[in-house]
């Protein structure tokens, strides 16, 4: 099949609903303030970082699979965390249901997660009789005093680094929601913990976990609130075999992180080492101009400097 053009690609992800929904994050800015762009909250005690982090299900993956949607709420939560490179520990949720069916498998697929990812819940809140469902689900972790890894935090000159891992399969309803979690969940944190590794030997300028903006949108969101432009060569994004270029630029994948860093080739090996494919895909510049690149073409992308993935523009 050939390949499409760097203008279709584009036009597909600045299109794609994953990206478009970020830009109400802006209206939160004055909330969070310093956290803004952040995967997680955090404060200090004692000799430890906290990271503190929430998230919610989109409808859009309560309405195709349940069980898929009560596992991911605390996957998605587990990436924030780790991409901060702090290891979560303690969780609480918000559950509304439509019948006692639909939160039956929506809770099979939290305790799964948990199960998985080491996780403990401490409190939960269920609203039985909703007309609708939905989880949200809050999690903190601990890292070493003083190692966490920020999103806003690019430097220029710095190598783009993504890891993934591409052994996996789309999931059968949600073609964007890559399912690599089907292995031991020994190999699944050893992947994860990649991130702690960085952080505690800092190794990476700024990071972030590969998002439901895509891998793309992701790099462009760490861009941006870093007050940085860059490129990426779509060409040297770790792939796999069973996916086509667009459908995979918008996937949110089971592992995956971008990072921005000063040691690339020891950046690459520690992923390698825990179980991810790693590459250089781009660099980070001064210019606040995001553009792509493939083959010998170069296009912008986004040009921070008026408009904004994040709606700060």
């Amino acid at each position: 099949m050939r390949s499409p053009s760097l203008d279709v690609i584009i036009h597909e992800l600045r299109e794609y609903p994953g990206l478009t929904r970020k830009k109400s994050a802006g209206s939160f800015r004055d909330l969070v303030g310093e956290f803004f762009g952040e995967d997680a909250g955090f404060f200090n005690l004692g000799e430890f970082d906290i990271a503190f982090t929430i998230d919610g299900i989109w409808h859009k993956v309560l309405d195709a699979d349940l069980y898929w949607g009560g596992f991911i709420s605390v996957l998605v939560n587990v990436h924030d965390i780790y991409a901060m490179g702090a290891r979560p520990k303690f969780a609480v949720d918000v559950i509304s249901a439509k019948d006692k069916e639909s939160l039956e498998i929506m809770k099979k697929g939290i305790i799964d997660g948990a199960k998985t990812y080491r996780v403990v819940f401490l409190k939960g809140h269920v609203h039985p009789d909703s007309y609708y469902n939905s989880i949200d689900v809050a999690m903190i972790g601990l890292a070493r005093k003083g190692s966490l890894i920020r999103s806003n935090t690019a430097k220029e000159g710095d190598s783009i680094v993504i890891a993934v891992d591409t052994d996996g399969k789309p999931h059968e309803k949600l073609p964007y929601n890559f399912d690599s979690t089907k292995k031991d969940p020994e190999i699944l944190i050893k992947q994860l913990e990649s991130m702690v590794y960085l952080a505690e030997k800092n190794l990476v300028n700024a990071g972030k976990d590969l998002s439901n903006a895509g891998i793309v949108g992701t790099i462009g969101m760490m861009l941006e609130v870093s007050g940085k432009g860059g490129y990426v060569d779509i060409g040297k994004i770790p792939m796999p075999k069973n996916v086509e270029v667009i459908q995979w630029l918008k996937t949110y994948p089971g592992c995956g992180f971008c990072v921005s860093t000063s040691y690339p080739e020891e950046v690459i090996d520690v992923f390698r080492r825990h179980g991810l494919e790693a590459a250089v895909v781009g660099e980070v510049n001064s210019s606040r101009v995001f553009t792509l690149r493939l083959n010998l073409d170069e296009k912008v992308f986004y040009d921070f400097r008026n408009e904004s993935i994040l709606g700060l523009v």
